[in-house]
């Protein structure tokens, strides 16, 4: 009867009016959470499942165009799975059939500066990249015979050029230590000459771009820009010493006049045209302002050329 009473008692009676709501509190809390995630889950959008057919086989990246904007690699299209249009990436890769390269190339060699001054403008998706260019000319250099300019011959290194003194005594020692005659070791060090006047002339390019960054120290311009109009530079020069010639000796042939010397005079006016009027678009200057510079663009050009035939020489001594 005690422990009756004693459930009844004042005391004991709050205390379980307490515990009573402090339960309804926490399922009435319990509930509110409950309903919200469900309404959560309702209006929650559906992310739908990445599509292999609409993802970048390369990182799985969802695509939004023809290009992945992760890796940037191109979708692949079902008419890129046939054989005809194998056939024609191969004939476009054979006959450089692109837009970019015909268009390039007629700006590189009609319209000087115009490349580079949309290089340097930041406009460059239109056009071949400097490099790119002056890889095609060299690679058509490449299976050209050399030309006589970029590639001296033995005698010449030794008689006509500052350091023949020097050369001199060098091959003297040489053909005193072998026990060979002078038109022997000739023969001998053309070839090795050949071979380095191929892969050489890219040479030229750091060194003229030095002289290019001289005569325009502007803001804004760092060398690989210089660098830039110095290598569209060596490709028109490239390209004009293997046309021109022909182009020259043809028209000469019909007219029934023709030497060394015009060929030389002709050559030394186109480059001089060409660099001026390349120098005064590409870096945004007056003519005038241009064709003061011109003079030192072409003594530089000269050093720079100076130091190629010196180190084709030591090479091609050290090599033979």
């Amino acid at each position: 009867m005690q422990s009756i009473a004693f459930l009844y008692h004042p005391a004991v009676k709050s205390s379980r009016f307490q515990d009573r709501k402090i339960l309804l509190a926490w399922a009435k809390s319990a509930g509110s959470l409950t309903r919200q995630c469900f309404a959560q889950q309702r209006t929650a959008p559906i992310i739908p499942a990445v599509n292999v057919s609409t993802a970048c086989p390369n990182c799985n990246t969802p695509l939004q165009g023809r290009f992945c904007h992760a890796c940037g690699q191109k979708r692949i299209e079902p008419e890129e799975r046939r054989l005809s249009w194998f056939f024609r990436q191969l004939v476009k890769a054979v006959t450089m059939a692109d837009g970019r390269f015909l268009g390039s190339l007629g700006r590189l060699m009609f319209c000087p500066g115009a490349l580079e001054r949309d290089w340097l403008a930041g406009r460059r998706r239109r056009h071949l990249a400097p490099l790119s260019l002056f890889l095609i000319a060299n690679l058509v250099y490449f299976f050209y015979p050399p030309l006589s300019d970029l590639n001296m011959s033995l005698a010449e290194q030794v008689q006509l050029q500052p350091w023949s003194r020097l050369a001199e005594h060098m091959v003297d020692a040489r053909l005193e230590a072998r026990g060979v005659g002078f038109d022997e070791y000739a023969a001998e060090y053309r070839v090795k000459a050949t071979e380095l006047a191929k892969l050489m002339v890219i040479l030229h390019v750091p060194l003229l771009a030095l002289v290019l960054m001289l005569l325009h120290p502007r803001r804004g311009l760092h060398y690989v820009d210089h660098l830039a109009v110095s290598l569209n530079f060596w490709a028109f020069l490239l390209f004009m010493m293997m046309v021109v010639p022909w182009v020259l000796a043809l028209l000469l042939t019909i007219i029934g006049l023709g030497s060394q010397g015009i060929l030389q005079l002709t050559l030394l006016g186109l480059t001089c045209a060409y660099a001026w009027q390349q120098m005064r678009l590409a870096y945004d200057q007056p003519g005038g302002w241009a064709l003061a510079k011109l003079p030192v663009f072409i003594l530089g050009f000269g050093i720079t050329h100076m130091i190629y035939r010196a180190t084709q020489f030591l090479l091609a001594f050290a090599l033979s």
